[in-house]
């Protein structure tokens, strides 16, 4: 830690020291800034173009700058909802400069920065960038602006919960993204045990939120390793630019079919102050409040979901609710009555076991600002998001008052920035639904020693009272002493459990409504004190080499795990001695852009070495070739890779499929069921049902058809690899009211990495504990199968007369891969989507409004969590707002999926309903 902030600080001194050439000479330059009806105009941002020198307008439009340098040089003053006006100062007896901006923006103007690291226009740009911006995000018809983002052409989005949006590019859509990438002012948002980006939790709040650029597709060659399927660069507003007082009140509803109204709060103040344009800071606040979405699917089972039959009543033996929990572990009963098969325990509902339903977000953030010189700019940030909220992977977690903290230092110019950051994760009182329901029938009656006995005896006829083989009466007698929900008793029971951490040992009793005292047996709860260290520079040789645009980059990273043996694998010799992991890895990269007339090419190469896995490569190469001044086509070959995430590095995790095993061989060598010590489950399921076991001490095959049993030859867990090739086109046509964005895509992918569920072949032992023959693991794989993806995106921007803009996206995707019972892709993504809506800031005077509807075709979902057609879905957002000058406030209304009966986004999902709501905008300088 020492050592990080050390290296960190040394090496900002080096460059404040190499870069604080501070000229004697100055010019002061002042004037007023009005729109075209001779109105002042505060806050407008005046930049001398080249440097982070700067001031904004008061609130009588007037400004004052001194620049430490002689002219010539350029101020560019830019104001939101107006167009961009640059003028040159030729020499210091211009120092008075009155200007006027026009109102609204020309198509195709903007800047983008992702697409290659630098600032370019969005036209020339060689990559696919959709972008949302100052405007976009004020005007969002969603309660969360963050949720705008499904709108975008080439995204999907996918909803666990209400607040927990995963965005998905390039398909191959999970709840737990860990093929995307998400940065906050340059800072990785990914929680180093989840390895995925938690949506708008950790985020940045409306009132300081300035853009978000997005890059479908492989992005690796830039931005590392895990921007395999894309990254989304958020930006939040500079303290210099964007000063003064500004508050939010938000206050909605959400409707869910057959669940109650609830209400949704969100409260957002930000303060940002500059002094003499040499120092400032910013504070940054947000709550969110609500009920969350409910998974009260109750009659679906997991194991087949797509069957019309409520296999809930009656309850079929081996029944595995949607949204019910402890359930899932199978008992086979076979041996003992070969009628009865599989059974499984009772399950408890969802709403039952998360009875707060809470969904919330805190958002908290800090920063000061310092300009060293004209073109230096330091800044320290603290950065805190947490809450509550529902996260789906191979099962369900209730996430409470999970938070994650950044602490940031940074210096920057125009053309170069190195920045070091930490991040630090806790868990808080978060647990996992599945672990919970089956402890709770454990501690209410254990498998082995009561429940399996009183369902038999009461199948056979033992039971005074219950028939013989009437199995929802065998079931009734061996629940009996399960508390019903709402009770004291239920209450305890639930706590007794929580209260307790998975794969620890259990203390403290419950007692049931007769007084009878039962020790607990497990616990649901995880823990995690997990960081990550990061430190990353760019440079680029704008004043060195004038030939070609030339710019190298490179980080070091580091993820330090700690989850008590709760999730991660930290001491799996004793179970005593739980030591945090520690995995290294750095990265490197150059780009070199050349423009050749029409023609510009860029190249790119990175390299990348995580210490468990060998060095990774990914060049890439783009060229954009400009028909005319508004018609640009572009093409590009990208690689990509990822390499596997902690917990396919480092997990261990009993589950009701099997033991989650990260297959990092430093990890997994020691259970032997790599190279061929273990048997496929197919193969050993056929064995066990002909008969035969497993030795517990050899592991040698006794009895049954031992010809059934086939190895699994699996391979510990390496990087996946992709490389991508994309042509691309935009344009501007019809006297520049309609822009254009067409791309089509190929990718092929090595080395996919999924699980696989396999029979250990020999005895081994965990924690000291030993682990029988035949145990079921589920290890990280990667796939020897071929995989392609391939698709294309239309969008366009029209402008109408009167200031209407119309905005569309169509979306094609599809894939083909060699798939079988041991590997699906999971494309998980509808071939069909797109979205049309129309907006307008300005229908008459301080009056605007904004429609939007997007559509998805139905679509496979396969995961771990289980396999489901998805039904196709149309959702309709819209909103209105009302500026009021007077009290420099904006006034919003809005609603979601208007007049759409409830949908889903994937299997296991809870239907996502309604939400409408009311906002009421302060801004000081109304920006």
């Amino acid at each position: 830690m020492k050592k990080f902030y050390t290296w960190s600080l040394l090496s900002l001194l080096l460059i404040v020291a190499g870069s604080a050439n501070v000229l004697a000479q100055s010019t002061t330059i002042s004037g007023s800034v009005k729109d075209a009806n001779g109105t002042p105009l505060p806050g407008v941002n005046i930049v001398v173009k080249g440097t982070v020198a700067g001031t904004i307008s008061d609130v009588q439009g007037n400004y004052s700058l001194t620049v430490k340098q002689a002219p010539p040089f350029t101020l560019s003053f830019s104001f939101i909802g107006y167009q961009t006006q640059e003028i040159e100062v030729k020499d210091g007896a211009s120092t008075t400069v009155e200007v006027t901006l026009t109102e609204g923006t020309l198509l195709g103007e903007e800047v983008v920065v992702s697409g290659s690291r630098y600032p370019e226009s969005y036209m020339k740009s060689a990559v696919t960038i959709e972008k949302m911006d100052i405007l976009e995000i004020k005007a969002a018809p969603t309660p969360d602006y963050y949720d705008g983002l499904a709108n975008m052409k080439g995204v999907q989005a996918t909803s666990g919960s209400l607040n927990f949006t995963a965005i998905n590019t390039r398909s191959f859509a999970t709840i737990a993204n860990v093929r995307f990438v998400q940065w906050v002012d340059g800072m990785d948002t990914q929680a180093p045990l989840l390895n995925f980006p938690t949506g708008n939790i950790i985020g940045i709040g409306e009132l300081d939120a300035e853009s978000m650029e997005l890059i479908p597709g492989a992005a690796s060659a830039l931005y590392g390793p895990n921007a395999f399927n894309g990254i989304l660069i958020m930006k939040s507003k500079s303290p210099f630019e964007y000063q003064g007082l500004s508050a939010q009140l938000k206050y909605g509803i959400t409707k869910q079919s057959g669940v109650p109204s609830n209400p949704l709060t969100q409260y957002s103040i930000r303060y940002a102050k500059a002094f003499n344009n040499k120092f400032a800071f910013k504070l940054n606040g947000t709550i969110m409040q609500a009920k969350d979405w409910l998974g009260n699917d109750y009659r679906t089972d997991r194991v087949n979901p797509e069957s019309t039959v409520d296999f809930s009543n009656p309850r079929k033996t081996n029944f595995d609710g949607l949204n019910l929990y402890g359930d899932e572990t199978q008992i086979n009963l076979q041996s003992v009555m070969p009628s009865l098969g599989i059974v499984t325990r009772t399950g408890f509902r969802e709403e039952d076991l998360v009875d707060d339903r809470e969904a919330k977000s805190i958002k908290f953030d800090a920063a000061l600002h310092y300009k060293i010189t004209d073109k230096v700019e330091a800044l320290v940030n603290y950065r805190y998001g947490g809450g509550s909220s529902i996260y789906q992977g191979t099962e369900k977690y209730a996430l409470r008052d999970f938070s994650q903290e950044f602490i940031k230092a940074e210096i920057k110019g125009d053309n170069f920035f190195l920045r070091g950051y930490q991040t630090a994760t806790d868990a808080g009182k978060s647990y996992n639904l599945s672990a919970l329901g089956a402890y709770m029938n454990e501690t209410v009656s254990p498998s082995s020693t009561n429940w399996v006995p009183d369902y038999l005896l009461a199948m056979q006829g033992y039971i005074p009272g219950v028939p013989a083989g009437t199995p929802d009466a065998a079931r009734a007698f061996a629940d009996r002493n399960r508390p019903a929900p709402g009770t004291p008793e239920f209450t305890n029971l639930v706590n007794l459990v929580k209260s307790n951490y998975f794969q620890k040992a259990a203390t403290g009793t419950w007692t049931d409504p007769n007084g009878g005292s039962h020790p607990a047996v497990g616990g649901a709860s995880f823990f995690d004190n997990s960081k990550l260290y990061h430190i990353e520079g760019n440079y680029q040789f704008r004043e060195m080499i004038k030939w070609a645009d030339v710019q190298v980059g490179g980080n070091w990273r580091q993820y330090n795990l700690f989850s008590n043996g709760t999730i991660f694998n930290e001491a799996p010799n004793d179970g005593v001695n739980f030591e945090r992991i520690k995995i290294n890895e750095f990265g490197m990269y150059g780009v070199i852009a050349k423009s050749f007339d029409k023609l510009r090419a860029t190249a790119s190469v990175r390299y990348d070495k995580n210490e468990n896995f060998e060095g990774q490569v990914t060049p890439r190469l783009t060229l954009v070739y400009e028909l005319n001044e508004t018609n640009n086509i572009r093409a590009s070959y990208q690689t990509g890779f990822r390499n596997p995430d902690t917990q396919a590095q480092f997990i261990y995790f009993p589950s009701s499929g099997g033991i989650l095993l990260g297959s990092a061989k430093a990890n997994a060598e020691r259970y032997g069921i790599h190279e061929g010590g273990a048997y496929t489950q197919a193969s050993y399921n056929a064995f066990v049902a002909s008969g035969g076991s497993l030795d517990a001490t050899t592991g040698a095959p006794v009895g049954g058809n031992a010809n059934l049993l086939q190895t699994a030859n699996v391979a510990y867990v390496q990087p996946e690899k992709q490389w991508t090739s994309e042509i691309g086109y935009k344009g501007i046509w019809l006297d520049k009211k309609l822009l254009i964005d067409l791309n089509g895509f190929y990718t092929s992918y090595s080395g996919f990495i999924g699980g696989q569920i396999v029979a250990s072949k020999n005895p081994t032992s965990h924690q000291g504990v030993a682990i029988r023959p035949g145990t079921l693991f589920s290890p990280y794989v990667n796939s020897t199968r071929e995989v392609t993806s391939f698709g294309a995106g239309l969008g366009f921007t029209y402008k109408l007369p009167r200031d209407f803009e119309l905005n569309g996206n169509y979306n094609y995707a599809n894939y083909t891969a060699q798939e079988d019972a041991d590997f699906r892709a999971g494309f998980n993504t509808p071939k069909n989507r797109g979205s049309i809506g129309i907006s307008n800031r300005k229908i008459f005077k301080n009056f605007g409004a904004g429609i939007n509807y997007r559509y998805q075709t139905a679509f496979l979902w396969e995961s771990s969590y289980g396999t489901w057609n998805v039904p196709e879905f149309g959702v309709l957002d819209a909103q209105v707002s009302y500026t009021v000058p007077s009290i420099k406030s904006v006034i919003k209304l809005g609603g979601t999926n208007l007049g759409g009966g409830d949908y889903r986004t994937n299997l296991g999902s809870p239907y996502v309903g309604q939400q409408y709501y009311i906002s009421i905008t302060f801004d000081e300088f109304l920006k």
